[in-house]
C-alpha cells in the first residue's frame, strides 16, 4: 500500500480509472448493445486497476465502484431491482473483490505460462474474465442471501431461473468483453513500464 501511494504514476492511473468509471456510470457509454441484450462495461476500469496496480489498488477501486453503484441506485434507479442496491452489502461488498480476483488470477495464469511469449496476453484476458464473473457471481450471492424473497416477488420468477437467464446472456457477454478490453490496455501499460524502467 505504501508503494502505491508513493508512486505518482500509480496514483494518476488510479484517479484516471475512477474518473472513467464515473463517466461510464453516468452516460450510455457504460453499456454496449449486443442485439437483444446490453453488456455493462462499468466494471472494466476496476479490473484493469487490479491487473496493473495490484490487489490493494484493485480493492480501493472496487470499493469506489461499489459506492458509485450505491449512489446510482439511490438517485437514478432504472430497473425494479435497483432499490435493493442501496444496501452496501449488495452494491459495495461484491465490487470490492473484482480487482483483487483479477490480480490473483492474472498472477496465477502468468505462472502457468511463465515461459510462453503470450503469457501476459493470456493472463490479462483470463484475469479480465475472472473479474467480471466475480462481480456478477458475488452480486447474485448477496442478492440471494439478503433479498431472495424480494427478487422473486419483483420479477415474478424463481431466483434460479433469474440466475440462469443472466449468466447465459449478460454475464457471459460482459466477461468476454472485459477480457478483450483489459488485454490490450494491460499489455500497453506493461510495455510502457518496461520501456520507462529501461530508460532510467
Amino acid at each position: 500500500m505504501k508503494k502505491l501511494f508513493s508512486n505518482p504514476r500509480s496514483l494518476a492511473l488510479l484517479g484516471l480509472m475512477l474518473a472513467i468509471t464515473i463517466i461510464l456510470d453516468m452516460t450510455p457509454l457504460g453499456m454496449i448493445p449486443l442485439g437483444t441484450i446490453s453488456a455493462t462495461i462499468v466494471q472494466i476500469p476496476t479490473i484493469i486497476t487490479g491487473v496493473i496496480l495490484g490487489p490493494v489498488a484493485g480493492l480501493i477501486m472496487g470499493t469506489s465502484f461499489g459506492i458509485i453503484t450505491l449512489i446510482h441506485a439511490a438517485t437514478r434507479p432504472v430497473t425494479v431491482l435497483d432499490p435493493l442496491f442501496i444496501n452496501p452489502l449488495i452494491s459495495v461488498l461484491p465490487r470490492m473483490f473484482i480487482g483483487v480476483a483479477s490480480y490473483y488470477v492474472f498472477i496465477g495464469i502468468s505462472k502457468l505460462f511463465k515461459k510462453s511469449p503470450v503469457k501476459n496476453t493470456v493472463s490479462a484476458f483470463i484475469g479480465g474474465i475472472a473479474g467480471s464473473l466475480t462481480n456478477t457471481g458475488l452480486v447474485f450471492l448477496m442478492l440471494y442471501l439478503v433479498y431472495a424473497k424480494e427478487v422473486v416477488e419483483k420479477l415474478g420468477m424463481a431466483f434460479g431461473a433469474f440466475l440462469i437467464a443472466v449468466f447465459t446472456t449478460n454475464a457471459i457477454a460482459e466477461a468476454i468483453i472485459s477480457g478483450i478490453i483489459t488485454t490490450p490496455i494491460a499489455l500497453a501499460y506493461y510495455r510502457f513500464s518496461k520501456t520507462a524502467n529501461n530508460g532510467k
